[in-house]
């Protein structure tokens, strides 16, 4: 019979007090012919009138009770039900086959051994400990996994997928649902329900909403700069980008940098003449830089321009120009570290 999910321990052996330690008349033995006294010690013995079922175990040993029980019990179960356990409105079967489901004849044993003369003892209930962890395992390992939401920064616009949420198992809650109905077969066992342990993605819409509150995107073959907000377009405005040479460069960027009338700090290269290495003050007019400045990263930024007819064009030696009232307008909805992605 298989094993009980406890085991009773071993009643101490009593030793019986043999007739001839009572018979405290008898003279002792002589010192010169020693006659030493000994007890032989027995199983103590089921109470009579002890009974498990219709079997009378009265007057046995432990012993011989188990074996009496493995007989009397053999293949026999307390219950043929499976136990079915239903997560998220799956039912999932523990079939007592796979558990090794019966009667424990070792724990009724010891049972009936400590049992009052007369009384009926109820047979224990046991299973394979082994089998039945290997179940609780595979069942409680089952879960709903989590989605992160996520985005895809697109140029004309955003894909968004959502998040979903989860579930897991709680093993522990598992093992407390399913023990009490294999202890007692009278239990219903047909529909157990276990709640589940509900999950949250750690990324959501409304966090992605919040990460790019604001977004730049620019089309450099289509001279169109998109000012995006939660991921949604807002507004659309017109550019020139680098002419042949002085390509706007492509990839992904943040506004590092913001400045009303900047300066324009003339790089040492061929194109800027006599001007190299000098210092333009904003506002001044040989200062190309007009109205704002919002910089990317080393001399490559989106500024305003007084060459209105180069909007549309491959023009720049490598900015982003815009009419002076749209780079106005762009920079009071811009906040420093706004992502911004050229293509």
């Amino acid at each position: 019979m298989p094993s009980s999910p406890r085991r009773l321990g071993v009643p101490v052996r009593l030793a019986l007090l043999t007739s001839a330690s009572l018979l405290a008349i008898v003279p002792l033995a002589s010192a010169q012919d020693p006659t030493p006294t000994t007890t032989t010690p027995t199983a103590p013995l089921i109470k009579a009138g002890v009974k498990v079922g219709d079997l009378d175990l009265s007057g046995r040993t432990r012993a011989e009770a188990v074996q009496l029980l493995t007989q009397a019990y053999q293949g026999k179960r307390a219950s043929n039900a499976d136990v079915v356990v239903r997560v998220a409105n799956r039912p999932h079967r523990l079939t007592m086959e796979r558990i090794g489901y019966g009667y424990d004849a070792d724990t009724t044993a010891g049972r009936a051994l400590k049992a009052r003369g007369g009384e009926t003892v109820q047979p224990a209930i046991g299973w394979d400990s082994a089998a039945f962890s290997k179940w609780l395992d595979a069942l409680s390992s089952m879960q709903k996994r989590t989605r992160d939401a996520t985005v895809r920064i697109g140029i004309t616009k955003q894909r968004i997928r959502g998040s979903r949420k989860g579930w897991k198992l709680s093993r522990g809650a598992l093992r407390k649902l399913v023990v009490p109905v294999l202890l007692d077969p009278a239990k219903d066992r047909s529909a157990l329900l276990l709640p589940v342990i509900r999950t949250s993605p750690s990324v959501t819409i409304a966090s992605l909403k919040r990460r790019y509150g604001t977004l730049i995107t620019v089309d450099r073959q289509t001279f169109h700069l998109r000012l995006f907000k939660k991921l949604r377009l807002s507004k659309t405005y017109r550019i020139a980008v680098g002419a042949a040479g002085h390509d706007t460069p492509p990839g992904m960027y943040s506004i590092t940098s913001k400045q009303v009338n900047p300066a324009w700090h003339v790089p040492n290269s061929p194109w800027a003449g006599s001007l190299q290495g000098q210092v333009i003050p904003g506002g001044a007019p040989n200062n190309p830089l007009k109205a704002r400045w919002l910089g990317l990263r080393d001399g490559i930024g989106i500024h305003g321009t007084a060459e209105s007819w180069s909007i549309g064009s491959r023009a720049s030696h490598g900015c982003i120009r815009m009419h002076p009232s749209d780079v106005i307008d762009l920079y009071g909805r811009v906040p420093m570290g706004t992502a911004v992605k050229i293509r």
